[in-house]
Parts: structure tokens; C-alpha cells; sequence
């Protein structure tokens, strides 16, 4: 028969030798991150970008032989798009096991907007400028915006400028052909003819497209021209006529 004394020696022993083997996988697992870590076969070898310019890849502040693993996506995408104030997007992800992809998107004009000198630049529906831009565009113009304040890349600002470059997306839905929106108040709205309209405010866009057409088509049957007219009250148009 055994001993009593024996079996707490034998747990002790048995014990020792479980923390021991879980010491030994402890240090067997840092090893092997330690391995991997020092491998070039997960390091970055490769910045493809889609979209847009390989100066890209420098801008992103990503560098080639970073550890895939520790690369910050996320910032990186900030970099982007605060070096590159023309990109509306920018997505970066990792392609293991050695090549990170940058997919961005430029920002498209909607309008034209006058700078220092007479020149046009592009304006997107942020209010961002854009770099210059030709005289044949045919987008229509944001009027009401101070020259001083345009310049390539920078945003605008103003009370009314949503409103106007909301605006000029919902004749771009509609189809409906415009030469200037002014960003003031009350909204101003200049056809090809010159005729000005003013706009309601919070006015549903479609409908109110509806109400112009009706009142172009009556002036048309009567061969009148209008100077201006007054759509601030949809449903009662004001109409003053040219002479």
C-alpha cells in the first residue's frame, strides 16, 4: 500500500511539469511570432493603385517592407484624402500576402465658379474647388460666391451655398438646362434665354420644374418673353415681361 505522505509529492510533480509545458508553448508561439515578424514574406512588397495616379502610393505614407499585419488602413486613407483634396474616396486594403491595393474616386464638378482674374474652376457638390476648368463645359455657373475666396482645392463657404449647389444637382436629375444659380437670398436662377427665376426655398424641385415649364409654354403661345419670373409662390407665379 502507498504511502499517504507520497501523493501530495506526486501532484506537486505533476503540476510543475503542466506549467512547465505551458511555459515552453508560451515561448514556442513568440518565437514563432518572432519568425514571422523578421519574414519578408509578409511584408509589404507591392502599392497597386486603382483610379488615380502611382503618386498615390507616396502620398498614402505607406512604404514598402512594412509588416502587413501592423499596417494602420485606416489612417492612411485620412492621409490620402487630406494630401489629395481632389479625391472624393479613397479605400485602402491589404491583398495578402504582400501587396496593399489604394481604390479611389475623383470628385466631379457640377458647376463653374469664377476666380481671381476671370478664371473658371470646377466646383463639386461640397463646395470644393476643383482645378480650372474650360469655358465649354456646359455646366452652369454658382454666381454669388466672392472671388477672393476661389482657389484650387479650397471649400466655400456661405449661408446659401447648399441650398445652390443642391440645387444644381436636382436640374442635373431633371434635365432641365440651366446658365447660373446664385447662391443668395432669395435663390436666383438664370435660364439660357437670361430670363431670371426666383426660386422657393425647400420648394419640391420636380414640381416646381413642372410649374416653369407651364408658365415658358404659356408665354411661348403668346410670343412673350419673360425678364423675369417670381416662383417663390409656385401655385402664383409672378411674371415680369421684357419690353
Amino acid at each position: 500500500m502507498a504511502r499517504p505522505g507520497l501523493r501530495p509529492v506526486r501532484r506537486r510533480r505533476r503540476l510543475n511539469w503542466s506549467r512547465l509545458l505551458g511555459t515552453l508553448a508560451v515561448l514556442a508561439v513568440l518565437a514563432g511570432l518572432w519568425e514571422v515578424e523578421r519574414s519578408p514574406l509578409l511584408r509589404v512588397q507591392h502599392i497597386v493603385v486603382t483610379g488615380g495616379s502611382g503618386v498615390l502610393a507616396a502620398l498614402s505614407g505607406l512604404r514598402p517592407g512594412e509588416p502587413m499585419w501592423a499596417l494602420d488602413l485606416g489612417q492612411a486613407e485620412q492621409r490620402l484624402l487630406a494630401r489629395a483634396r481632389y479625391l472624393r474616396t479613397a479605400t485602402v486594403r491589404r491583398r495578402w500576402p504582400q501587396t496593399v491595393e489604394i481604390a479611389v474616386t475623383d470628385r466631379a464638378p457640377v458647376a463653374v465658379v469664377a476666380g481671381p482674374g476671370g478664371a473658371l474652376f470646377g466646383v463639386d457638390p461640397t463646395g470644393r474647388v476643383l482645378a480650372k476648368i474650360g469655358t465649354g463645359s456646359g455646366l452652369p455657373v454658382l454666381g454669388g460666391v466672392a472671388v477672393r475666396s476661389v482657389g484650387a482645392y479650397r471649400d466655400l463657404r456661405g449661408a446659401e451655398l447648399p441650398l445652390a449647389l443642391g440645387l444644381v444637382a436636382d436640374f442635373g436629375a431633371q434635365r432641365f438646362k440651366v446658365s447660373e444659380v446664385v447662391a443668395a437670398a432669395p435663390l436666383a436662377v438664370y435660364l439660357p434665354s437670361g430670363t431670371e427665376v426666383l426660386w422657393p426655398q425647400g420648394a419640391n424641385v420636380a414640381g416646381t420644374i413642372r410649374e416653369l415649364r407651364a408658365v415658358l409654354a404659356a408665354l411661348q403661345r403668346k410670343g412673350a418673353r419673360a425678364a423675369s419670373i417670381d416662383l417663390r409662390v409656385p401655385s402664383r407665379p409672378l411674371v415680369v415681361l421684357r419690353q
